[in-house]
């Protein structure tokens, strides 16, 4: 087989376990076991009630952006995605939808993610390749591939459960102007640990919307962590949330690959069609899917 092909092959294969819709991020790991409160009169919040927070925050009950996304490895080399995304809410559920527009190798993979919230229920995840016509099911047991060859794994898009996670408040802080709680997170179960790729870290939590600004955590590989910083926060349709932010692995001290995610055209509680977040629409032409765009987009 050819260089060529192989490098073909390997870059569908990024694409398939990393084609999921890039949201809202909500990117540090949650959880809450054996909590501790911080010594203090005015300190009132437990890692518990912190980290649950940040599962119950209000991210809208639907949204629809562009992700631009460039992803820079240790010797500089460059690639770059353009991601149509979207989610709906379904009941407590929600559902997830992307898809490739941008480099033209990769152009049309769709995916779509059931992010359930319940005890129980088992997320889904579901790509389409053009090439082949037909949907491939992800296993949700181990959703740390990457996202669209990112330095974001699949499962850091999907909300995860208090419950899983032991935790510990380390304290009060401030980032970028905002003040923060600052909580360490670990996962109960090595489950967790295969599904995402990650284990113990250090989440910043603004304090008035729970919204994750910071993060560092150990990966599952030996010596590499994941750092996540945001930016440029401002409400859009009652939604606080980055309209950029970054990823970045370091190894053994040294950062390996940097990946940013800039966001275009962003918009909560536009009433989307529920037919858009139904897995026998992907690939699908008919539904609207593919041609609507939000009035706020720039180009």
């Amino acid at each position: 087989m050819s260089k060529r092909c192989v490098e073909r092959k390997a870059s569908i294969k990024a694409a398939v376990l990393g084609c999921i819709s890039a949201l809202a991020v909500s990117v540090a790991a949650h959880g809450a076991l054996a909590a501790d409160r911080a010594e203090g009169p005015e300190d009132s919040m437990t890692c518990e009630e912190a980290l649950i927070g940040i599962e119950k925050r209000y991210n809208g009950y639907d949204s629809w952006r562009i992700m631009n996304i460039t992803i820079t490895d240790e010797a500089g080399g460059v690639k770059t995605r353009r991601i149509h995304a979207a989610h709906q809410n379904i009941g407590v559920h929600r559902r997830l939808r992307s898809k490739v527009l941008e480099p033209e190798e990769l152009r049309g993979f769709e995916a779509m993610a059931y992010d359930y919230f319940g005890d129980g229920e088992v997320d889904k995840v579901w790509t389409y390749l053009p090439s082949q016509g037909e949907l491939t099911e992800v296993k949700s047991e181990d959703l740390s591939g990457r996202l669209y060859g990112s330095d974001l794994s699949i499962g850091e898009m999907l909300i995860r459960r208090a419950k899983d996670y032991e935790c510990k408040l380390l304290g009060e802080g401030v980032y970028k102007g905002l003040p923060v709680w600052k909580v360490w997170a670990n996962p109960l179960e090595e489950s967790e640990v295969i599904r995402l790729g990650l284990r113990d870290g250090e989440v910043w939590i603004e304090k008035d919307t729970f919204l994750p600004v910071w993060s560092t955590f150990n990966a599952d590989a030996p010596s590499e962590q994941r750092v996540f910083t945001t930016d440029k926060i401002r409400w859009q349709d009652g939604v606080y949330v980055p309209a950029y932010f970054k990823v970045f692995t370091r190894k053994e001290g040294r950062v390996i690959s940097t990946s940013v995610f800039e966001v275009e055209g962003e918009r909560f509680n536009i009433n989307l069609p529920t037919r858009w977040f139904e897995v026998d629409d992907l690939g699908g032409t008919t539904s609207g899917w593919n041609e609507w765009r939000s009035v706020n987009l720039s180009n």
